[in-house]
């Protein structure tokens, strides 16, 4: 029998979130911080080869900017991770990017096809050997209490996160990671700071971008590099260089932000785009039940919020629409510990057969509705808009009869010997129908391959992670959804090719050394090719098994005339096309 347990949410009304929206302490800004950066000799790295760089497509009327409404833009999304503003401290938790790229600035940003285009760098290049990236900050940047970004600003931010120092108090693998290979960060003469690695790290770009989860933003410097005292008052008074600035916030259910007319990207800092938002003021609000976000979007209390294709006809009733992300999330189910002799899925032969014995088709007709939402393509994090993606990755067919043979060539023949199986999933989660999904899949492996003994529990977040960094999760899957994103290099590099990794989804010397070859080729198309392969490989491990991707159903209110949200992204992505009634 497939045990399920279940751990009651918690349920916020859409009237109780409003009355905290009106009575929300309202944040002030912290004190300016010191911003002058000091003067340096030091060189540009020799031999620096520009960065292809894309540039921001200058569509019909960019030039001229809409009226601001002077209403409020109400967004309602099922999480906010853990609700902190500095990186190092957030680890690439589900939901950050939620708010992050409201607040904070980056020195990449992307366009509409998410390619990495200037930000708070008006330049990037990397040295012809790949071991040092420079990036000229841009001149004339504000932060939202009014100072001015310096480099200075940059240099500190990156050495708080990417400086050894950092392995201390960050929680963030990828900065943990990194800090490892960047023996030097220096500011080099007036308006650029250079990044020097050990080996050839490619990744630095994206890590700077906002294309990636647990991306770094720039913050404004501070006393020392490491302070918890600081880091509380910075949560607790956020100033960064986004978009609109946080001015109340209530934990577990509002932030709201004002617009901020000084953000750098507009024509008269040079750019043929204007991505100030359109609208005075934005309530971010938490609500997990796709009823609630419904019944607001039907009622004009909310304006934009994640939901499913079930809940169209209902939008549709209340004269709102769905509008659709593009492959804006991917299931992602990983069995950790799986390295470890003792438990049944050390043998490739059970993860494979688990996969097989999946029927993805009725997991996307059933329970998303069809392909319009749910395609059953693409794996782990790549989906075909990923650099690197093959058909090859697309997810194995439903087979019960070759998911049987490996389980009884593993030596659990009808599930006999397996033993209890437990499936962890979160409670609220991006991608909908996750608990559902999970219970779906034990009832299928309760009956394609005997295993009589499947428990799915249902936890939250921060519970899961624990559990993870404490080994608990060991010989059990954890199914969850991940981010899709242009470049799969971070996940290569950290995910299945960093031997050091506290959660390590594996121990093979092989697939730490293709991981390592595969991210320090200097040529782009080499690169691709070789990623190609290094994913079809690590595919054939199962240690991730292949789901599929979701076009994320975005609810739209009638109040909301145009919006063009951008493909890879889980969050409510280019808030500057939106125009409000």
């Amino acid at each position: 029998m497939v045990n399920k347990l279940f751990k009651t949410s918690r349920v916020i009304s859409f009237t109780a979130l409003m009355m905290l929206v009106l009575v929300g302490v309202a944040c002030g800004s912290a004190a300016a911080p010191d911003t002058t950066a000091p003067d340096t000799s030091a060189s540009a790295p020799s031999g620096a080869v520009p960065t292809a760089v894309p540039q921001p497509a200058d569509s019909s009327g960019s030039m001229e900017k809409t009226t601001i409404n002077p209403g409020t833009l109400a967004i309602m999304v099922g999480d906010l991770g853990n609700e902190r503003f500095d990186t190092v401290f957030v680890g690439g938790t589900p939901g950050w990017q939620n708010y992050a790229q409201i607040v904070h600035g980056v020195l990449l940003t992307s366009n509409e096809q998410r390619e990495l285009v200037p930000g708070l760098a008006s330049h990037w290049e990397m040295s012809s050997d790949g071991l040092d990236w420079t990036f000229t900050i841009r001149k004339g940047v504000k932060w939202h209490d009014g100072s001015d970004l310096t480099p200075a600003d940059v240099l500190w931010t990156l050495r708080h996160t990417l400086d050894p120092q950092a392995v201390e108090y960050s929680i963030s693998t990828t900065a943990i990671r990194m800090s490892k290979l960047l023996p030097e960060i220096e500011l080099s003469g007036s308006d650029q700071v250079v990044l020097s690695t050990k080996k050839p790290e490619l990744l630095i770009e994206t890590y700077v971008s906002n294309t990636t989860p647990g991306y770094f933003p720039i913050m404004p410097k501070r006393a020392t590099l490491h302070d918890n005292d600081d880091e509380v008052a910075y949560d607790n008074k956020p100033i960064g260089a986004g978009f609109m600035r946080l001015v109340s916030h209530t934990p577990s259910a509002v932030m709201r932000f004002d617009r901020f007319d000084d953000f750098y990207y507009q024509p008269e800092n040079g750019f043929t785009e204007d991505k100030r938002v359109n609208f005075e003021s934005l309530d971010l609000l938490v609500v997990p039940e796709e009823s609630t976000r419904v019944a607001a979007i039907r009622a004009g209390e909310a304006d934009l919020a994640p939901l499913t294709l079930q809940s169209k006809e209902q939008v549709e009733a209340g004269g709102g629409r769905l509008v659709f992300s593009q492959e804006g999330v991917i299931s992602q189910p990983g069995l950790y510990g799986c390295w470890e002799p003792q438990f049944p899925c050390s043998d490739k032969r059970v993860r494979q057969a688990l996969d097989y014995a999946i029927n993805k088709e009725q997991i996307r007709d059933n329970l998303y509705g069809g392909p319009e939402v749910f395609q059953v393509k693409g794996w782990m994090d790549v989906s075909p808009s990923t650099i690197g993606y093959t058909p090859g990755l697309d997810p194995w067919p439903f087979d019960p009869d070759k998911a049987r043979q490996l389980l009884a060539d593993a030596g659990y023949p009808g599930g006999e010997g397996f033993g209890k199986f437990i499936i962890n999933v979160r409670a609220a989660s991006a991608l909908p129908f996750m608990v559902e999904t999970a219970q779906l899949v034990a009832s299928m492996w309760q009956k394609e391959l005997g295993l009589d003994d499947v428990e799915v529990r249902v936890l939250e977040s921060q519970d899961i992670k624990a559990r993870r960094l404490g080994g608990e999760l060991n010989g059990q899957i954890y199914w969850e959804e991940n981010d899709t994103r242009r470049s799969n290099l971070n996940t290569i590099a950290g995910s299945y090719g960093d031997p050091e990794r506290k959660t390590p989804w594996h121990k093979d010397p092989e697939l730490w050394r293709l991981a390592a070859e595969t991210v320090q080729i200097l040529d782009a198309d080499l690169r691709e090719e070789k990623t190609k392969k290094t994913l079809l490989r690590f595919r054939e491990e199962s240690y991730h098994l292949g789901i599929g991707y979701a076009n994320t159903p975005w609810g739209v209110g009638s109040r909301v005339l145009t919006w063009q949200p951008y493909p890879l992204t889980l969050f409510p992505s280019a808030l500057h096309t939106i125009t409000l009634e």
